[in-house]
């Protein structure tokens, strides 16, 4: 082979990957985004992309039964093959299925939302969830949908127990998406220390204005978060004096999953 031929080849080798990013990038906005889909002209804009760029990768995944337009309109969602592909993984992550007992018990015993959020590359999906006395303040924390880790106070427990690089990484990455939604890094890195050293966070809901949070982190043996618990309750002096109380059942819901994924794996598979 010519240097030129190692060249050309080179330059396809990164062309066909810069393409499966984008390709996976606009996925995860369309999994993060409303349900009446997302125009062209602002997932070119939120991803940086030139408008042809993002409507040819576009077109490759409506072709392929990935991506769809909602009906009557030019907005882009995620379609139903989607769903059928995850079906597998999910079944392999059990820790939906490990928590749903606690997260019962806890908004039985609080009569507040009980959230279930889990880390996914630069996101926090939510997996699961209770929805207590005032469903209004989880309306936006659908299951399946998502924000930027670290945005959410699950997702800021969570950024605390991963590793420095790890958070760094996360922290840069979102830096603009924080800025779009009226936050600062800086603000959610102050939080971050601040769980880190608690070991949960109780702050203001930045999903609405008329809600509070407490979260604990779920940890797996090495000590690194592979989840949140979120109490979400409305911002009163009430609320805060609940999560005095319940925090103790809180981290031991979170104890429990975390040690109900480690006996899964160490299970014997017969």
């Amino acid at each position: 082979m010519t240097v030129q031929e190692k060249i050309t080849t080179g330059r396809r080798e990164i062309s066909g990957t810069q393409c499966i990013r984008r390709s996976f990038a606009i996925v995860r906005l369309l999994a993060g985004g409303d349900q009446e889909g997302e125009k062209l002209v602002d997932i070119a804009t939120e991803l940086n992309l030139p408008h042809p760029t993002a409507h040819r990768i576009l077109k490759a995944l409506e072709d392929e039964g990935i991506v769809e337009r909602a009906a009557g309109s030019q907005r882009y969602r995620l379609a139903a093959e989607t769903a059928w592909l995850g079906v597998a993984p999910f079944n392999r992550c059990p820790i939906t299925r490990y928590a749903s007992r606690h997260l019962e018990e806890l908004a039985s015993m609080t009569g507040d939302s009980v959230l279930l959020s889990v880390p996914s590359h630069n996101d926090s999906v939510y997996a699961d969830r209770r929805v207590g006395n005032t469903p209004t303040l989880v309306r936006q924390a659908e299951i399946g949908s998502r924000r930027p880790l670290g945005l959410g106070i699950g997702g800021r427990v969570m950024l605390a127990f991963m590793s420095t690089a790890r958070m760094e990484t996360v922290l840069k990455n979102n830096a603009e998406r924080y800025l779009q939604r009226n936050f600062h890094v800086q603000t959610i890195q102050k939080s971050v220390e601040e769980a880190r050293t608690q070991g949960y966070l109780v702050d203001n809901s930045p999903l609405t204005r008329e809600g509070r949070v407490a979260a604990v982190p779920v940890r797996d043996v090495t000590g690194r978060a592979i989840g949140a618990i979120s109490l979400v309750g409305p911002r009163s002096s009430s609320f805060d004096a609940k999560v005095e109380r319940v925090l103790p059942q809180l981290r031991n819901a979170a104890r429990e999953i975390a040690d109900s994924l480690h006996r899964q794996r160490l299970a014997p598979n017969f």
